[in-house]
């Protein structure tokens, strides 16, 4: 709702900053009810800014090219898509947002050269001035790009910190556990050794053995029930809620079709592999979306993680995944991952009966 309520602030900044240039008539006539409705339109393009940014800078461009083919007033070049470059660059489309830029600056320079207007005034002047200002909008959606990227990753580097520390307390938990049912057991093995060997003679000394059996044997339970309780559950596929929020805070497109898994450990097994590919995607891909899919096919459980980035991108094979390849293998699966048409995918088949 939030980013609803931004997107239309924007939409009528836009429009209310340009109805008010189109008022001032710079150069020209004041605006008119078109110059009105041009600017309304401009404006309201902003609406589609988030979901389809690279079709907002295009149509931006080209409905400023109306604009002025019209006949309207004056509203410069850079203002009208400075919002729509600004927003191109924050999803990740830098390359789309400087052509768009280009061509509109470089289509006006030209349509006034033509007109007969000063060279030095257009170029030197006026053109210096909208190339800064839209390379500024640009700047500025690479940055918070840049940003949010960089508070993604630190996120989950604060998580891996977290659960380093976890796995270390679990790890102390599962020696403490090992010490003391070791010990009781040992305790029990030799109590019933002894009233094995009483029983035939002394009867009352069989008995006294066996008390120190069940009472080992009872402290046992009691020091495995209170470690297990301690003991962090597995991560399941609701999990990864969260992780598609962190994706699409980096600024990515996420589409996740993810059936229930009733099975915790491959539930367990399929998180871990979808959060370390989306993982590697925002370490290391140039790409926009993200799309993840689990899902049952006679008894194999089907995970795949793809983004649209450079095939062939660094990292995507790297030591988290080839942990995981071990884990899959160790269970009876298989893991790839590699290039493929349009970006690059990790995917793997886990029997569902063998994990269980």
């Amino acid at each position: 709702m939030r980013k609803v309520l931004v997107d239309v602030a924007v939409a009528a900044g836009v429009a209310g900053v340009l109805a008010l240039i189109a008022t001032a008539g710079l150069g020209g006539e004041p605006g008119s009810g078109g110059a009105y409705l041009g600017a309304a339109a401009l404006g309201a393009l902003m609406l589609g800014r988030r979901r389809h940014s690279r079709t907002v800078a295009i149509l931006t461009v080209l409905g400023l090219f109306a604009y002025y083919a019209a006949g309207f007033p004056a509203i410069g070049v850079a203002v009208p898509v400075a919002a729509a470059l600004y927003s191109a660059a924050e999803a990740g489309h830098r390359r789309i947002a400087v052509a768009a830029g280009l061509v509109a600056l470089v289509v006006s320079v030209v349509f006034r050269l033509r007109e007969g207007q000063d060279f030095g005034f257009v170029v030197l002047y006026d053109g210096i001035g909208h190339l800064a200002l839209m390379a500024a909008a640009i700047a500025i959606g690479e940055l918070v790009r840049a940003r949010r990227r960089i508070a993604a990753l630190t996120g989950r580097q604060i998580e891996l910190e977290a659960g380093r520390r976890i796995h270390e307390h679990n790890q102390e938990l599962s020696r403490e556990l090992h010490d003391s049912i070791g010990h009781a057991l040992t305790v029990a093995a030799i109590q019933a050794n002894v009233a094995r060997q009483e029983a035939p003679r002394r009867p009352d000394a069989a008995v006294a053995a066996l008390d120190h059996v069940a009472r080992a044997l009872s402290d046992a339970l009691t020091e495995l029930r209170s470690t297990v309780r301690k003991l962090r559950p597995q991560p399941s596929l609701g999990d990864l809620d969260a992780l598609m929020d962190t994706a699409r805070d980096a600024g990515f497109r996420v589409r996740a079709a993810i059936e229930p898994v009733g099975d915790p450990a491959t539930a367990a097994t399929a998180y871990r592999l979808v959060r370390e590919a989306v993982t590697n995607v925002l370490r290391h891909s140039a790409g926009r979306s993200i799309a993840v899919e689990i899902r049952a096919d006679d008894g194999i459980l089907l995970v795949s993680v793809e983004d649209d980035g450079v095939s062939g991108e660094p990292g995507a094979s790297g030591a988290g995944l080839t942990g995981l390849r071990e884990r899959v293998a160790a269970a009876g699966g298989r893991l790839d991952a590699g290039p493929v048409e349009h970006g690059w995918r990790v995917s793997a088949a886990l029997p569902l009966e063998t994990i269980r």
